[in-house]
């Protein structure tokens, strides 16, 4: 089915160091209509990004965040534009999703996490858990498969899921539309990690 011809996509912005490899994060999430922006240097984005629909900040977590990815963030969230964190670089890499949550959470916003990274044997991630329904998404094949986590998962990630119902409790469905709240999301390309959990998030945005 074509789309109306009065339909316009999403006007998103996204920006990350060139070490976050930003294009091509929005090339996996089929962001073709998106202003991706590389900060090197002083903030410089051709774009009122108060207008946008949404502003997407990719992080590696090899190299964390910049004080020009804090600045151009700070514009996203004074307009209460709503936002989303990807966090990429997880492969082979000794800082993990949590640790760049937490640098997130100190120099740009509190953010909520939905889901956490699962490991394989050799600390390679290769799925998910939700901590809004506890089931896994199992992406050790490149394709998602998806069951409940098992008892001792669940009681591993307790306190998590705690501290998420406790951060969004007092939102309603269109807290993240509003601005009002900043999923922070993993993303590993070569499993297809946080490409369908980006989309999710992409879909509660209003097309203009």
């Amino acid at each position: 089915m074509s789309e109306p011809k009065n339909f316009l996509p999403p006007r998103i912005v996204l920006v990350g160091h060139p070490s976050s490899h930003p294009r091509a994060v929005a090339e996996k999430l089929q962001l073709s209509s998106a202003q991706v922006v590389e900060l090197e240097g002083p903030v410089d984005i051709d774009t009122d990004i108060s207008q946008s629909d949404l502003f997407v900040l990719v992080i590696s977590a090899k190299t964390g965040v910049s004080a020009e990815m804090t600045s151009t963030w700070n514009i996203a969230s004074e307009k209460q534009v709503p936002r989303i964190v990807i966090v990429n670089g997880l492969e082979m890499n000794e800082t993990d999703f949590d640790d760049i949550v937490l640098i997130a959470n100190r120099v740009l916003e509190s953010a909520i996490t939905p889901y956490l990274v699962l490991h394989d044997e050799i600390g390679e991630p290769v799925g998910l858990i939700s901590l809004s329904d506890n089931q896994v998404r199992d992406y050790s094949s490149g394709v998602v498969t998806i069951y409940p986590a098992d008892s001792e998962l669940q009681s591993l990630v307790a306190d998590f899921k705690e501290e998420l119902e406790e951060s969004t409790i007092e939102f309603d469905s269109s807290a993240f539309q509003a601005g009002l709240i900043v999923p922070a999301l993993p993303f590993v390309a070569s499993r297809n990690i946080g490409v369908a959990e980006f989309q999710a998030y992409l879909e509660l945005v209003t097309k203009r």
